[in-house]
């Protein structure tokens, strides 16, 4: 059950779309919402002869937290519109900080939301990466131009057998159990031999055994890559939910060089739950 909804916060325009994504987690399971903001302060400079660099440093802090100051009133006033229960934790860091105070206090909450990575509305992929291989729970990751209300009504789950696509079918029980539609997807790069044909149908079976009636298909890889399948699979049955875990490789920041999880966590135009 998911009862405290992470999620980052910092008062520009992207607070909609994630703010969104974590009422409608919140909404569906009766929980509370978390927002997580991170006041960024300035860099200390190196001190000079005359003071002058340490007066000017302390009048960039000052700033910093003025400023954070007022953002910490506009997302409460924001918080207070909604109907979950909700909490603000701030925290005044430094840019190098963000990803460890992120990771440590997602660590108390059932799932963190944050935008999809894309170099403009969000942090760098590395901020993403500290939080999924750190937190020890799931990411919520919704894209930059997600319209209307987020439902998870149907659940892709991107299935190859992995100990990490594992982790995060189990990371996704809540949801599938609310889904109206559950598809698990294996992608079949090459002709299927027996073991691959039948890849799939073990997980089918556990989630019946849960009491959730997902059905399986098989999809041939594209010339593009498994990546671009998954996309277009999940745009041709109006998935609203990607589940998926980490393919090939154990380290994010060499999936993010290239493949199948550099192409979705940059280019799926849907929600994805992400774990590892």
């Amino acid at each position: 059950m998911i009862k405290d909804v992470m999620v980052r916060l910092d008062g520009t325009a992207a607070d909609n779309l994630r703010l969104a994504a974590a009422k409608s987690i919140a909404d569906t399971f009766d929980g509370q919402v978390i927002g997580l903001f991170l006041n960024p302060l300035p860099l200390p400079v190196a001190a000079d002869i005359d003071g002058a660099g340490a007066i000017e440093a302390a009048e960039l802090f000052r700033l910093a937290k003025e400023v954070g100051d007022r953002i910490e009133a506009e997302l409460r006033a924001r918080l207070a519109e909604l109907i979950n229960p909700v909490e603000l934790r701030r925290f005044d860091v430094l840019p190098g900080e963000m990803v460890d105070v992120a990771t440590r206090e997602a660590r108390s909450a059932d799932a963190f939301v944050a935008l999809r990575p894309n170099g403009a509305l969000e942090d760098p992929d590395r901020f993403v990466e500290g939080v999924l291989f750190g937190s020890g729970r799931h990411l919520l990751l919704v894209p930059d131009m997600q319209r209307g209300e987020p439902s998870f009504d149907h659940v892709l789950v991107a299935w190859n057998g992995s100990r990490e696509s594992a982790r995060a079918l189990a990371e996704a029980m809540p949801y599938l159990h609310r889904a109206r539609a559950v598809t698990v997807v294996v992608v079949d790069e090459i002709p299927p031999v027996e073991e691959q044909a039948l890849l799939g149908s073990d997980a089918v079976s556990h989630l019946k055994h849960h009491d959730i009636d997902a059905s399986l298909h098989h999809v041939k890889s594209r010339d593009e890559g498994t990546g671009a399948t998954l996309i277009a699979e999940a745009e041709r049955q109006k998935a609203n939910l990607v589940v998926m875990g980490g393919y090939g490789h154990s380290r994010l920041r060499e999936w993010l060089l290239g493949g199948v999880t550099y192409e979705l966590l940059h280019k799926a135009p849907v929600q994805l739950l992400v774990a590892n």
